[in-house]
């Protein structure tokens, strides 16, 4: 057998890169500030308190698996959150085809950053929708984000986000009885 014509060069392991023990202090600061809005955006989506705990915590897991490539993002927040509504909306859609969505019950749930829900009769409505028209109302009214934004994190264009979110409205506004005014500001 011949020797490599650089024999120092055998004992070179390559290394795998190495994470700090301690989590990053950016990343902490961003979980810190936005954690507890994913689980209430999440929240809305799927209806079930400990799943959105879950849902938020694997894209967060996610973001903290990515985070020396997604910390220079200008935005790892809205990355985070897209992951969430997406894990969301994939959820809502196995637990509409595994069983009946049960009625929301008269009062309002408690979430725990202690956001006021708005009426029980809405939220039993937005409760009916498909899993994204629920994201993007939610998102939309609720959070008060723009549209482009809206669309982005759901996963679509500007022009379908509004699309679904008059087929939103018209569903809502029949669930409540009530008209559909064709401005959605």
């Amino acid at each position: 057998m011949s020797e490599p014509a650089d024999a120092s060069m055998m004992n070179v392991v390559p290394m795998s890169p190495r994470r700090s023990s301690l989590p990053d202090e950016e990343f902490a600061e961003l979980f810190a500030a936005t954690y507890p809005q994913v689980v209430r955006t999440v929240w809305f989506v799927i209806h079930d308190q400990a799943a959105a705990e879950e849902v938020a915590q694997d894209a967060f897991t996610e973001l903290f698996r990515d985070w020396s490539r997604l910390r220079d993002f200008d935005r790892p927040d809205l990355w985070v959150r897209r992951v969430a509504i997406r894990k969301a909306q994939r959820e809502a859609s196995r637990r509409t085809r595994r069983t009946i969505l049960e009625q929301a019950a008269a009062t309002a749930p408690y979430i725990e950053d202690g956001i006021h829900l708005p009426d029980p009769e809405l939220v039993a409505a937005i409760r009916t929708l498909p899993a994204k028209q629920r994201a993007i109302v939610v998102l939309f009214y609720l959070e008060d984000r723009p549209m482009a934004e809206v669309a982005d994190l759901v996963g679509c264009s500007t022009s379908t986000g509004f699309v679904h979110l008059h087929q939103a409205r018209k569903r809502l506004a029949a669930a409540l009885g009530e008209e559909v005014d064709s401005n959605v500001d």
